[in-house]
């Protein structure tokens, strides 16, 4: 049963998605810069229990299990490096994660084990993937002394493996953070000092848990962050799907900012807020309006290709195919295709790197 169950997870053809990226100059190089490690058990009851409830009644009980295969970063067939084998996916990058209340615990540490595990090797000799750290924010204004260590904490990670990590991950809903609350900014100060990026949520999450207010959410209340900070390099995940108004802003700030970039993974749903702050019903997903309105407003230099996966087996396969589509139909050119999937991420988070 429980291999009737994994084939009914494992959707899509075996074909790498890489083989057929091929155009005039060659097969395309493809980072996937969005990827959670974990465990099921490690998400919050509420958490659990919504994600389990999203399959069908007959899979439930092998659920945990299959799932934490899934985000299993070398789970043989299933886990993460399968999964962006069957993608035709290069690289990779791997998730610390900090939301208890939301979607769980991966440590720093964790992810640590994970990099520098001797399968994260490629045979060229470069690393299959990198990794962003983050930084648990609960009762982090309590004590300013333990505020400090966590900080210092954070920052030992870009001292002790700078090849390897390479990045900040903060999710300001799920953390149940506001953007603007000043309490938590010193997060920004580690990033300038060890130059690595910061990517932020943005948008809606379904999470049970989640803060989905405009003030944990939408991009406007970055303005004066990113304008304060020139020292920093803000990457924008989601393009604030969800609301039309926090896609808007988050194209907004890319179009406004050099220092902001946008990320474009878990585009896959509609709107649920439009441009006058409305509920509405759409089914057709966000995807290809925001990859057209980027080539639109001339960002696609500042995008970057993410799948939010692994979620299901294929998964990062059918939404690398279904990014490539409305890229292609947003009127992208085969140069602005190939610095979305990798060459606009080497730009952003490995131009001071050996790699």
């Amino acid at each position: 049963m429980m291999m009737i169950v994994a084939a009914l997870l494992f959707a899509g053809p075996s074909a790498p998605v890489g083989a057929e990226i091929e155009r005039e100059s060659g097969t395309f190089e493809v980072v996937d810069m969005h990827l959670h490690p974990g465990s099921l058990s490690r998400f919050s009851e509420g958490g659990r229990e919504f994600v389990i409830s999203s399959l069908p009644p007959f899979v439930r009980a092998y659920a945990p299990s299959i799932l934490n295969l899934l985000s299993d970063p070398y789970a043989e067939h299933i886990g993460i490096h399968a999964q962006t084998e069957m993608a035709g996916v290069d690289h990779a990058v791997l998730y610390a994660v900090y939301a208890p209340e939301t979607t769980g615990v991966f440590t720093n540490r964790e992810l640590q084990a994970a990099l520098t595990d001797e399968r994260n090797v490629r045979d060229d000799g470069t690393p299959w993937a990198y990794g962003f750290a983050s930084i648990d924010f609960v009762d982090f204004t309590d004590d300013e002394a333990e505020a400090e260590r966590r900080l210092e904490a954070l920052g030992s990670y870009f001292e002790g493996h700078p090849g390897l990590f390479i990045g900040i991950k903060l999710a300001h809903p799920h953390q149940q953070v506001a953007f603007d609350d000043e309490a938590y900014f010193g997060v920004y100060d580690v990033a300038a000092e060890y130059d690595v990026p910061v990517l932020l949520h943005t948008g809606f999450s379904p999470f049970p848990g989640t803060v989905d207010e405009p003030s944990h959410y939408d991009p406007t209340n970055l303005a004066a962050l990113v304008a304060d900070r020139p020292d920093v390099t803000f990457v924008l995940a989601h393009v604030g799907q969800g609301d039309a108004r926090a896609t808007a802003a988050a194209l907004d700030l890319a179009a406004e900012n050099d220092n902001v970039y946008l990320e474009v993974s878990a585009l896959g749903s509609p709107l649920r807020i439009d441009e006058d702050g409305n509920d509405v019903e759409r089914s057709e997903p966000q995807l290809p309006s925001v990859m057209a309105a980027i080539a639109a407003r001339s960002l696609t230099g500042k995008t970057l290709f993410a799948s939010d996966g692994p979620q299901s087996s294929g998964k990062v396969r059918s939404y690398l195919e279904d990014v490539l589509a409305a890229a292609e139909a947003g009127g992208w050119s085969e140069a602005q295709i190939r610095g979305l999937l990798s060459d606009n991420f080497h730009r952003v988070y490995l131009s001071g790197t050996d790699d």
